[in-house]
């Protein structure tokens, strides 16, 4: 299980995957949060981003979090979802909703 906590990094994902191999479970911040601390860059993947490092984390699983409930989130889980169609990884994504359980 990979969690990628607040990191923006493609590199640092591509670091991990190298050492570690294939990702059963990615836990993915992935609402772009963006704050005025270092100019709007995102503090957390984009939702572009997290669908490559589903990729580069060869992940069976990815649980986008972070997502909705901050004013500080530029994008939610339809940017998520549109992202992963994009990428074709569709297949490999669960948004979970507030309250919601999910079995992998």
């Amino acid at each position: 299980m990979y969690v990628s906590g607040d990191n923006a990094s493609l590199e640092i994902v591509q670091d991990i995957a190298d050492r570690i191999g294939a990702i059963d479970v990615a836990l993915l911040f992935a609402g772009a949060a963006r704050t005025s601390l270092f100019d709007g860059a995102p503090l957390t993947l984009t939702s572009a981003d997290a669908a490559t490092a589903a990729r580069l984390l060869d992940a069976g699983w990815v649980v986008p979090l972070h997502v909705r409930g901050w004013a500080h989130f530029s994008q939610g889980p339809d940017d998520v979802r549109a992202a992963f169609a994009d990428a074709h990884l569709t297949d490999r994504l669960r948004v979970i909703d507030p309250g919601e359980t999910a079995t992998f």
